[in-house]
């Protein structure tokens, strides 16, 4: 509906109460209707039709031919709101194929007035929701949650390897409509062995002012947390280590329920060569093999593109990054340029800019991570 359409359904007419007169039904209806279109139109100029918060689509493990719709509150295009409370599990079948949409859209069930009035009681409306699949090729009725591209009526769904490029089967986020506040984005800041210079919270503080500015986020930094409880609470954990360090197995463990369980992202940046030669130990203890980060991965590629990832602190020394799910490992000491900083002196304003962009694709990644 456009704007001038919305514009001719806004009330101008309300009813005046005064002592005496008939509160019929047709009146009572009259009343609140006035007050619900005044409240629907300003949500929807307010915020706009789309996504307030959560409502993630993410595929079954094992994959399958389900989908789980995550808790969340969305604004259809008439502006009413839906909020699911609870995931829904929503299973395509094996009936379609094709490219279509998942839509979120409101609905109301009424109790049946006759029951009511025979007992007399009031009938109450129960504000609902459903999810729907419809042809791309129609306008969404409702709120759009996903994309699709089915290859076969037989094929499982998974979650998409590179968002910015999903492939047939997996689920494609990209047109969603997000209208809500800023989603807030915690980093806690760690150090690992030697802290004679603990000064990468700052770097990470400014990375942190950079997205405010320019992203969708709100990003709060916590410099110098210990590894224990609340963990969980942050959307990327950046451990920091110079010098040669020890976990312990309990904290360790902590580590992996955090970035399997909770979803969360641990970025290790080295400092140093002994910092550099820890790290690996780190992932083998749990038998986990990172791998150096291949072309196109999202870390590539959104929201900035690089064909590999920029020079650190000293360009001289440049060893892979390597990454597995939640996992990325640096040695390129891109803290020190988050405070314009080299090695050997000032950063230049291209090492900067390269630095910081790289940083808010490590920050992207943790946010998708942590939102599914």
């Amino acid at each position: 509906m456009s704007t001038k359409e919305l514009l001719q359904t806004y009330p101008i007419r309300k009813i005046k109460p005064a002592n005496g007169i008939a509160i019929t039904a047709n009146v009572w209806q009259e009343a609140h209707d006035y007050h619900d279109q005044r409240q629907s139109l300003h949500t929807l100029f307010g915020h706009g039709a789309g996504i307030l918060t959560g409502l993630n689509v993410v595929a079954n493990d094992p994959a399958d031919t389900t989908l789980y719709i995550l808790p969340g509150v969305a604004i259809d295009p008439g502006g009413q709101t839906i909020v699911v409370g609870q995931p829904i599990v929503y299973d395509l079948g094996r009936e379609m194929e094709g490219a279509f949409s998942v839509v979120l859209n409101y609905s109301e069930s009424q109790r049946q007035p006759d029951q009511a009035q025979a007992k007399r009681l009031p009938a109450y409306v129960q504000s609902e929701f459903s999810i729907s699949v419809q042809p791309l090729a129609a306008e969404p009725a409702g709120v759009e949650l996903a994309r699709l591209r089915r290859s076969r009526r037989d094929t499982v769904l998974r979650n998409a390897q590179n968002p910015a490029m999903p492939g047939p089967d997996e689920i494609d986020l990209r047109y969603r409509r997000e209208v809500g506040a800023p989603p807030e984005v915690r980093v806690g800041v760690c150090y690992l062995g030697h802290r004679d210079r603990a000064r990468h919270g700052q770097g990470m503080m400014f990375l942190a002012q950079h997205l405010n500015f320019v992203s969708k986020y709100h990003t709060i930094v916590e410099d110098d947390i210990v590894l224990g409880p609340g963990l969980g609470l942050n959307t990327l954990v950046y451990l920091v280590g110079q010098g040669s360090f020890e976990i312990s197995p309990n904290v360790m463990n902590g580590l992996f329920n955090y970035i399997e369980r909770g979803r969360g992202t641990l970025f290790i940046e080295s400092v140093d060569e002994q910092a550099a030669a820890s790290s690996p130990s780190f992932g083998v203890k749990k038998e986990i093999n990172p791998a150096p980060l291949p072309p196109r991965h999202c870390l590539l590629t959104q929201p900035y593109l690089f064909s590999s990832p920029p020079p650190g602190s000293d360009p001289a020394s440049q060893a892979p990054i390597k990454v597995r799910d939640g996992l990325v490992f640096s040695p390129r000491n891109y803290g020190l340029l988050w405070q314009g900083e080299r090695h050997d002196g000032p950063a230049s304003r291209e090492e900067i800019r390269a630095a910081v962009e790289w940083g808010s694709n490590v920050i992207n990644y943790a946010v998708n991570r942590y939102k599914g």
